[in-house]
């Protein structure tokens, strides 16, 4: 299993999570994980409608809490307080074949981005059939 984490609010990470799966044979699948702000689950699902009929067809989207690099800059955080430093993220998991890898990864980015730091993070992970 491969897997890379790419930053949403970096202008190379689209680029660089699908370089990374570049590797895969046309016919695999790759797994995304995206931990995004809440605020920004509408615009990232938008987005990825926008693919069409290349947009994933099944996406779980889960509440969840993240610590990370954003917690000096918790002031600026416009979904209200933190508890404990922890920050409410929402994570979006789903499958695309490989050659919808890049498009996929352009439209979370696309739809992620504020411009702010904790944007989120981007896994892909490829996926064996059994």
């Amino acid at each position: 299993m491969r897997r890379v984490s790419a930053d949403p609010s970096a202008p190379a990470a689209a680029s660089s999570a699908a370089a990374a799966c570049a590797a895969l044979p046309p016919a695999a699948r790759a797994r995304l994980i995206a931990i995004v702000r809440p605020v920004r689950v509408d615009a990232v699902m938008e987005a990825l409608a926008a693919l069409g009929a290349n947009a994933p067809r099944d996406v779980l989207i889960e509440q969840v809490r993240g610590y990370g690099r954003q917690k000096t800059h918790l002031d600026f955080y416009e979904e209200g307080p933190c508890e404990g430093g922890f920050v409410p993220k929402v994570r979006l998991q789903f499958t695309v074949d490989a050659a919808d890898l890049q498009p996929a990864v352009a439209a979370l980015c696309e739809g992620a981005r504020t411009g702010r730091i904790g944007d989120g993070k981007i896994f892909v992970h490829a996926v064996e059939r059994s």
